[in-house]
C-alpha cells in the first residue's frame, strides 16, 4: 500500500499580484523601517522576521519586496503573501499579510525538525510527473527539475524542483508531492496550476508614452498565458523603458492580476514638486552653527540660470546631469550631490535636494620670488572670482621688482549679467612699467603704460561667445640714456570668438577651450598702423587612475604688422609660453608656443606636474640709413625655424588663500644658435598655466 511520505505546500496567489508594490526611486537614503506581520494566528512574529533576507535599517529597494515574497512563500507553513510599501519621508514602512495553511504550527514545528533534507535516502524514484497542465508540455516544465527517475530520492530536489517550476513564471501555484510505494519507491508528482491567460491589459498614470508603448515594453500579449516574471520589477519592461530615455525616478506603483487574466499597471512618473540647494554643513562637532555656515555665499539666480531641473516637469537624469556640469562649469564650486526623494501623501511627487560646497573664491595672495631676469619680485594680490556672491571676478594687483618693474591694475568681469540672456561685461585700469637690463644702447629699456580695457560679450550658447574689446593705452619708450625713443596713444579694437566646454574653469578636467581674435589699433597723431591676429587653443582630457590624471594641451599662433611699436610685439619666455627661458627672451612680429602638461592629484592639496613646452618669436633686423630697422620674419615663422624646446617639473599647492604654482624648467636648446644652454630656472605664480 503506498503511503504518503509528506507535501510541501508552495501556493498562493500569482508571484507579482501584490497590492501596492511600489519601484521606489532609485535612492540611497531610503531605508526599512518597521516591519510588522498582519493575520498571524499560529506562527510567532518572530519565526517569520529570522526568515526573511530584508531588516529594519537596510536600504529599500524594489528587490526588497521581492526577497520578501519569496522568502515567505518557500515556507510549507505560508499559503499566500502580500507586501503592502508605505513612504514616510526616508523611510519606507512594510506591512507583511500572510495566510497560514492549516495546522500552520504543526507544519513549522515538522519543517524546523527536517531542515536537513539535502542527504540521499534509501528510496528510487519511480516516477517524475506534473499534472494540472493545460497550455505548457510536460518537457518545458520539468526541464530543469533535478530530481531523475532511477535516481536516489533527495528531498531538496523535489523542493527545488517545485521552485525551478515555479521561476518559470508561468504558474500560480506549485505543489510536490512525494509517496511512498510498498517497494520503497517514491513517486514525486509536481502538482501544478496555471496562470490564467491574458484578458486585458491596463495602464495608468502614464502620460510620457503611450498605452501601446508600454504594452510592448512589457512584453505581455493579450490571450496568451501570463508569464509572471515580465511584471518583477527589477525586470520590468516598463521601468526599462524609461529608464533608458532617462526617467529614472519612474516606478510600478502597484501591479494587480485577476484571476480572469485582467492586468492593471499603476505607474508614477515622478513628477519635480520642489528644487532646492543647500550648503553641505562642514559644521565640527560641538561647534556652535551659525547663519554664516548654513547660507548659500552664491546669489540665487546663479544657480536659477543654471538650473535645467524644473518643478512641475517629469524628472529626467540628463536634467540633473546638466544642472551638475552647469553649476560646475562656473568654478565656483568644488562638490555638487543630487539627492531625491518622495514627498509624504503624494507617490507621484519628487523633491530633488543639491547639497552643494563653496569653492572658497575670497583670496588674498602675497609673494615674494626671485627670477635671474627680473631679480627679487614682490606681489601682492586681492582677488574674489565670486564678487558679492554673483559670480564676478574681481582683482587688485600690485607688483615691483628691484630692477624697476612695476605693476597696479584694477579689473572686474561679469561672466554673465544678471536678467540678461548672456551679456557679459567687465574693465581694467592698469599702470606698468617694464624694465630690460640686458638691452643694448640702441634698445628700449624702459616701457612706461597706462591706460584702460573695457569689454562687451553675448554668449551664442552655453558653449560660444563674441566679445568687443575696446582699450586706451599710453606709451613712453625710454632708452638707456633716460631719452624718450618713441611716446604714443594706442586706440584698439578687438573683436574674438570664444569656445568653452571646460567641465571646470578654474581646474578643468576635460573639454576644449579656443579663442580666435583680431585686434585693429590707430596710433594717434601718428602714421604707423597696428593690428595683430592671434589664435589659442587648450584640451583637456582624464588619462591614467581616472579622475586623478589629467593631459593638458595648448597651441597658440600670433602674428602681428610690421607697424607694430616694439614694446606691442609679441614676447616669449617665462613662466606662461616656454620655461627654462629668461621672460620675454624671444620677441618679435610672429610669435608660436606650444605646451603638454601632465597633472596628477597627489591629495586635495597637492598636484604634481610635469610639462614640456616649445616655441620662439621671430623677426628679421636689418640696416637702413646706417639705422637698425626691425622687419616682419614672415618665411622664419612660416617654416617655424629655430624653435626653442624646454621641460619641467612642478607643483600646485591649493591653499585656503589661493592656488600656488612653482616650476622649475630645464631648456633644452641654447637662447642663441651656436651658444652654450644656459641653467634652468624657477618659477613662482599664482593658478594653472592655462
Amino acid at each position: 500500500m503506498r503511503r504518503k511520505i509528506y507535501a510541501l505546500i508552495i501556493t498562493a496567489t500569482l508571484f507579482l499580484s501584490m497590492n501596492g508594490m511600489t519601484k521606489a526611486a532609485e535612492n540611497e537614503n531610503l531605508k526599512v523601517g518597521t516591519i510588522q506581520f498582519s493575520q498571524l494566528k499560529e506562527i510567532p512574529e518572530e519565526l517569520l522576521l529570522e526568515k526573511i533576507p530584508v531588516k529594519s535599517g537596510d536600504t529599500y529597494s524594489n528587490k526588497s519586496l521581492s526577497e520578501i515574497y519569496l522568502a515567505l512563500k518557500r515556507l510549507s507553513y505560508i499559503s499566500n503573501v502580500n507586501v503592502y510599501p508605505k513612504q514616510e519621508g526616508d523611510t519606507v514602512n512594510l506591512i507583511v499579510e500572510v495566510d497560514e495553511v492549516a495546522n500552520a504550527l504543526q507544519t513549522a514545528e515538522r519543517s524546523e525538525v527536517s531542515k536537513n533534507l539535502t542527504e540521499k535516502t534509501e528510496f528510487i524514484v519511480s516516477k517524475v510527473d506534473v499534472e494540472g497542465l493545460k497550455t505548457i508540455s510536460k518537457e518545458e516544465t520539468l526541464k530543469n527539475v533535478s530530481v531523475k527517475k532511477g535516481e536516489f530520492f533527495v528531498p531538496q530536489q523535489a523542493i527545488e524542483g517545485a521552485q525551478k517550476i515555479f521561476e518559470t513564471g508561468y504558474f500560480n501555484s506549485v505543489e510536490p508531492v512525494v509517496d511512498r510505494a510498498a517497494d520503497n519507491t517514491v513517486s514525486v508528482v509536481f502538482l501544478v496550476e496555471e496562470n490564467p491567460s491574458v484578458k486585458d491589459v491596463a495602464i495608468s498614470g502614464n502620460t510620457l508614452f503611450t498605452q501601446e508603448e508600454l504594452e510592448k515594453a512589457l512584453g505581455i500579449e493579450e490571450g496568451k498565458i501570463l508569464n509572471g516574471n515580465l511584471l518583477d520589477p527589477d525586470n520590468n519592461g516598463i521601468i526599462k523603458l524609461y529608464d533608458k530615455e532617462g526617467y529614472t525616478t519612474a516606478r510600478v506603483e502597484s501591479i494587480n492580476v485577476s484571476k480572469e487574466g485582467d492586468i492593471h499597471i499603476g505607474i508614477s512618473e515622478g513628477m519635480v514638486d520642489s528644487v532646492t540647494f543647500k550648503k553641505v554643513n562642514s559644521k565640527k562637532e560641538n561647534e556652535r552653527s551659525s547663519e554664516y555656515r548654513t547660507r548659500l555665499r552664491t546669489q540665487p539666480y546663479i544657480f536659477e540660470r543654471s538650473q535645467s531641473v524644473k518643478a512641475g516637469e517629469i524628472l529626467e537624469a540628463k536634467n540633473v546631469e546638466n544642472t551638475i556640469k552647469d553649476l560646475y562649469r562656473t568654478g565656483l564650486f568644488t562638490s555638487i550631490e543630487p539627492v531625491i526623494s518622495g514627498k509624504e501623501g503624494d507617490s507621484n511627487a519628487r523633491v530633488v535636494e543639491f547639497l552643494v560646497e563653496e569653492r572658497p573664491t575670497t583670496t588674498i595672495n602675497g609673494s615674494i620670488s626671485y627670477g635671474t631676469s627680473v631679480g627679487l619680485v614682490g606681489a601682492i594680490k586681492l582677488s574674489d572670482s565670486n564678487f558679492l556672491g554673483r559670480g564676478q571676478e574681481a582683482a587688485i594687483n600690485l607688483e615691483a621688482s628691484n630692477q624697476g618693474d612695476k605693476t597696479f591694475e584694477i579689473s572686474w568681469f561679469d561672466p554673465w549679467l544678471k536678467n540678461t540672456e548672456r551679456i557679459q561685461a567687465g574693465g581694467s585700469v592698469y599702470w606698468r612699467e617694464t624694465r630690460d637690463d640686458d638691452a643694448t644702447s640702441a634698445d628700449v629699456e624702459t616701457v612706461k603704460r597706462i591706460g584702460t580695457r573695457w569689454t562687451l560679450g553675448k554668449g551664442l550658447n552655453d558653449k560660444i561667445y563674441v566679445r568687443l574689446t575696446a582699450r586706451y593705452d599710453h606709451y613712453k619708450e625710454i632708452l638707456g640714456s633716460k631719452e624718450i625713443n618713441d611716446k604714443y596713444n594706442l586706440f584698439a579694437v578687438s573683436p574674438s570668438l570664444i569656445y568653452d566646454s571646460r567641465d571646470n574653469a578654474f581646474l578643468p578636467t576635460k573639454g576644449i577651450y579656443s579663442t580666435l581674435s583680431y585686434e585693429k589699433g590707430d596710433l594717434v597723431s601718428d602714421p604707423r598702423k597696428y593690428d595683430q591676429f592671434e589664435a589659442d587653443l587648450r584640451a583637456y582630457h582624464r588619462t591614467f587612475f581616472k579622475d586623478k590624471n589629467v593631459m593638458a594641451y595648448r597651441v597658440v599662433w600670433g602674428s602681428t604688422g610690421s607697424g607694430t611699436p616694439e614694446a606691442l610685439r609679441f614676447s616669449i619666455g617665462g613662466a606662461e609660453t616656454l620655461r627654462g627661458y629668461e621672460y620675454g627672451k624671444f620677441d618679435g612680429f610672429n610669435k608660436f608656443h606650444a605646451t603638454v602638461e601632465n597633472r596628477i592629484q597627489l591629495n586635495s592639496t597637492l598636484q604634481f606636474v610635469t610639462f614640456f613646452d616649445i616655441g620662439n618669436a621671430w623677426q628679421n633686423t636689418t640696416t637702413v640709413g646706417g639705422k637698425k630697422v626691425n622687419t616682419p620674419d614672415r618665411e622664419g615663422a612660416k617654416n617655424f625655424s629655430d624653435l626653442k624646446k624646454g621641460v619641467g617639473i612642478g607643483i600646485r599647492l591649493n591653499t585656503p588663500i589661493g592656488p600656488l604654482r612653482f616650476d622649475y624648467g630645464w631648456p633644452l636648446d641654447p637662447e642663441v644658435k651656436g651658444g652654450q644652454k644656459t641653467g634652468g630656472k624657477f618659477y613662482f605664480s599664482f593658478g594653472q598655466t592655462f
